[in-house]
């Protein structure tokens, strides 16, 4: 294959992507059909036929753009963060962009979790997301606990992250951005604080 079109296509299929990420934010994902994601690329159905073969590849990339613009965000206000507590805020804040944290994308993101026992793809896509939010949560809590209070609370916040993203999908749920993130930041603070009046209980107890 010559360079040209190797880059024609990468390009093609960048603007695929972003087309149909496009398309399932003003359509959700029952209504991210080929022709219209083939309309707003200015594109044929054939040839988004060409590089989507299948639903689940079209789930895929909406996920995958999704988790690029978290992790992107992430990246960007850990840069701007100058202590520990500053950056496991910055983490919050990128997981909660207001922008994202949408019905639409929770449900995407459900359908997508429901099929990753199925999915090699699609667990390792998962596999390291959720590796990338662990080491950046550990790094910042590291410099504040002992080993093992820095997991159980990374873990947790995790979980609240995951959970939150879960119930958004319901209709009925009323959770914003701002305020599961202010959730998960009164966690992490009540955890600190038991962390700390064990440590400081510990250390009377020695002496």
């Amino acid at each position: 294959m010559s360079p040209l079109r190797t880059s024609i296509e990468a390009i093609r299929r960048h603007d695929l992507i972003e087309a149909a990420y496009l398309t399932f934010l003003e359509h959700g994902l029952s209504g991210m059909t080929m022709a219209r994601i083939g309309e707003k690329a200015g594109m044929s159905h054939g040839i988004v036929n060409y590089y989507f073969k299948s639903k689940d590849e079209l789930l895929s990339a909406v996920v995958r753009k999704a988790n690029f613009l978290i992790m992107q965000e992430t990246a960007l206000l850990l840069r701007q963060a100058h202590t520990p507590r500053g950056r496991i805020t910055a983490i919050l804040k990128g997981n909660f962009r207001p922008d994202l944290f949408t019905r639409e994308i929770a449900r995407a993101w459900v359908s997508y979790y429901a099929v990753i026992g199925q999915n090699p793809d699609f667990e390792r896509l998962q596999t390291v997301v959720d590796r990338r939010l662990q080491s950046n949560l550990m790094h910042a809590l590291r410099q504040m606990l002992d080993e093992d209070d820095a997991r159980f609370i990374a873990t947790g916040v995790a979980v609240l992250i995951d959970g939150f993203w879960l119930r958004h999908a319901k209709s009925g749920d009323r959770m914003d951005a701002d305020r599961a993130m202010a959730f998960v930041e009164r966690y992490v603070d009540r955890e600190l604080a038991r962390s700390e009046a064990v440590a400081v209980r510990n250390s009377k107890e020695r002496v």
